[in-house]
């Protein structure tokens, strides 16, 4: 789970924390934040209706420690709320789906094409990245980080691409993102 992770945070009880999807509350009812706010479309979290609808509602300085990316997995939706969340954020966007285990799991239901967020991150982007190896690929993202705009030829990239390239890249255990996030 998401939570025993993020809850390693240095500091997490003086953090402000916003969650994007939280289907049950489980993750979110985790989190050790000094405040919190969910958001999703299922009527379940503090602001009912979409990360755009959320996003466009915040007056301009609103600020958050951490924004955990984990509504709609589709790639125009995760682009949207990473680009959302860079404004936002002060020290981490966390990201979750980002490396599907299987071709199945790229499935609306799982994580559908996420990945090719991740996929273009990797390959073009400077910014602290580190993306696990478990956890279907969660990704935490130290700010600060830019709004990203991936030419056409990376909303086109297959699974099949992905997973050879992710094979090449570095991913982190439990231990070592906990280490990196006490320290």
């Amino acid at each position: 789970m998401s939570s025993e992770i993020i809850n390693n945070l240095k500091n997490i009880h003086e953090c402000s924390y916003l969650e994007l999807g939280v289907r049950d509350n489980i993750n979110f009812d985790k989190i050790n934040a000094k405040s919190k706010v969910s958001v999703d479309i299922n009527g379940a979290a503090m602001f009912n209706g979409t990360t755009d609808e959320y996003f466009a509602s915040l007056t301009p300085d609103t600020k958050f420690n951490i924004i955990f990316i984990d509504a709609c997995h589709d790639y125009e939706y995760v682009l949207r709320d990473f680009n959302n969340s860079v404004d936002r954020a002060t020290d981490w966007i966390l990201m979750h789906d980002m490396v599907p285990p299987s071709l199945k799991h790229t499935s609306p239901k799982f994580c559908s094409d996420s990945y090719k967020i991740l996929y273009y991150m990797l390959k073009e982007q400077n910014f602290e990245l580190y993306p696990m190896n478990n956890n279907f690929g969660f990704t935490l993202i130290r700010m600060p980080a830019n709004k990203i705009y991936p030419d056409e030829s990376y909303a086109n990239t297959s699974y099949a691409e992905f997973s050879e390239f992710i094979a090449t890249v570095k991913l982190y255990s439990d231990q070592e993102i906990i280490n990196l996030l006490k320290g």
